[in-house]
């Protein structure tokens, strides 16, 4: 979600940092080296994301080598650095942040606690996915494997973590595929509500840091407890805004997916009109799906529903489990404003929900937008590699889900963004899905090239043609929908 669209420095991060972060490639040393070093996990909650964002581009560094806990003045930080972050920082997050705030304050985490970011009082809701399902989340292992020390490690994340008390080699749904002969593929079956979408990072972390253990004849020493998380909602707040025309679908309703290709262009442009907003990348397109809904006739008050990450401490931000929530962003598109005028809009009730642990939550159904960060950083472990490959995981219980995963170049240049629309059937189907996705797509072109233009200016709002009931729609995509992978990437906050 940068906040800037000018390619930043590529250098590498300043020596004083006590070792490489995750992804840049160090083993570090000891039990403790995966993660790389302690406080390398990445960031927990959408603020923390945010404030990572400003942290890299004030000291010119890629965001991937900021983590949660990064002391600004320990990556690269200077005085020059520290005022242009707190000025980007009171125009972003509209806090009222005194000179003084980044010594108080020097992380990521602790910036965004001081900019009034609160702790979530409840996780959730439950049910937020689609059904009883499975999230399979791979491991890729690459060198020499060791099968007895990675059986034990199995068995020590499994005594650590309630979701993962099954994962051992043999059991259900644990399954070691030799892809080579120092290549593996580890793929674990968990139940999907005993996991969010933010654990395949700490999975990885927690399982290499077992085996490295093991591979050396001893148990793990683990960095503290497993934390207690907010109790989980039994159910949402708000229903988000359903795409016009749709159908009621069952509670079992298939899910299919059609996907596009934004190019690193395009992906620049929107992070350019971000930073000049004060804006994520999130916020731009929520403000877009909002203009486009609008123009569909689902106005004045648009709901979108929004997974984020409730991780707010180190301990969660470690953990394995269902830590996240779905937030119920609702803005109010009345007026025919300009783009910019609804994304301040827009802006003004995200950093809202990110800030306040009540935060209204979303209930199934409708639409729901989420914004992607493509993973791959590798964890080393004894010769070992462990590596989150792409998941399988449950979809959101929602009758259109926008899924947008930005790539980057290892400099943290914008490079292309994956725009998947996974949809119900029997509510949406794949035509009206596609239309509604290419719509966006023009909307957020025409926004682009007019930022100041009433929402009537920008075109689109045809209405989407809807498969009739119960056909399925089996039939096959032209290349411009083609199917998205069944694999899915890891998502960030918004």
């Amino acid at each position: 979600m940068s906040l800037s669209g000018q390619k930043p420095p590529d250098r590498m991060v300043p020596s004083a940092l006590p070792a490489l972060p995750r992804g840049a490639g160090g083993s570090g040393g000891g039990e403790h080296a995966a993660p790389p070093a302690s406080g390398a996990e990445p960031p927990g909650t959408p603020l923390q994301e945010i404030v990572r964002d400003l942290f890299a581009e004030a000291i010119g560094v890629p965001r991937r080598t900021v983590h949660a806990d990064s002391d600004f003045f320990r990556i690269g930080g200077h005085p020059a650095a520290a005022a242009r972050l707190l000025a980007q920082a009171r125009r972003v997050l509209g806090a009222g942040l005194d000179g003084r705030a980044l010594h108080k304050a020097p992380t990521p985490a602790r910036f965004a606690a001081a900019a009034g970011e609160r702790p979530a009082a409840a996780t959730g809701p439950a049910g937020a996915l689609d059904g009883e399902g499975s999230a399979v989340l791979p491991l890729r292992l690459r060198g020499a494997l060791d099968a007895g020390a990675l059986q034990e490690a199995l068995g020590d994340v499994g005594h650590r973590h309630g979701a993962l008390r099954n994962s051992r080699l043999g059991s259900a749904g644990t399954r070691l595929r030799a892809l080579a002969a120092e290549d593996h593929l580890l793929e674990l079956t968990l139940p999907a509500d005993l996991v969010d979408l933010w654990s395949h990072t700490p999975l990885a972390a927690e399982l290499a840091l077992a085996y490295r253990a093991r591979a050396a004849g001893r148990p793990p020493r683990w960095q503290g407890p497993v934390p207690e998380a907010a109790p989980r909602a039994r159910a949402g707040d708000l229903a988000p805004t359903v795409p016009p025309g749709s159908r009621p679908a069952p509670a079992d309703a298939r899910v299919g997916r059609v996907a596009l290709d934004w190019d690193a262009g395009l992906h620049q442009r929107l992070a350019r009109l971000a930073a000049a907003q004060g804006a994520t990348l999130f916020m731009v397109v929520h403000a877009a799906l909002a203009a486009l809904l609008t123009r569909l006739g689902a106005g004045p008050a648009i709901t979108v529903a929004a997974p984020v990450p409730a991780r707010d401490s180190a301990a969660l931000r470690r953990a394995v489990g269902p830590y996240g929530r779905v937030l119920a962003l609702s803005v109010d598109t009345s007026g025919d404003p300009a783009f910019t005028t609804l994304l301040r809009r827009v802006r003004a009730t995200d950093l809202g929900a990110y800030r306040t642990g009540t935060a209204a939550l979303a209930r199934p159904g409708g639409i729901a937008l989420s914004v992607l960060a493509d993973s791959g950083e590798a964890y080393e472990a004894a010769g070992l590699s462990v590596r989150a490959a792409p998941p399988l995981l449950p979809l959101r219980a929602a009758a259109l889900g926008l899924i947008l995963t930005e790539r980057h170049t290892p400099a943290g240049a914008p490079a292309g963004i994956a725009v998947t629309a996974a949809y119900q059937y029997d509510a949406v189907g794949e035509t009206a899905a596609a239309h509604l996705t290419g719509q966006l797509t023009a909307l957020l072109g025409a926004a682009l090239d007019a930022p100041a233009a009433a929402l009537s200016r920008l075109g689109g709002g045809t209405r989407p043609p809807l498969a009739p009931a119960g056909t399925g729609e089996h039939t096959s995509p032209s290349p411009a929908r083609r199917p998205a992978p069944a694999a899915m990437p890891m998502p960030v906050a918004g």
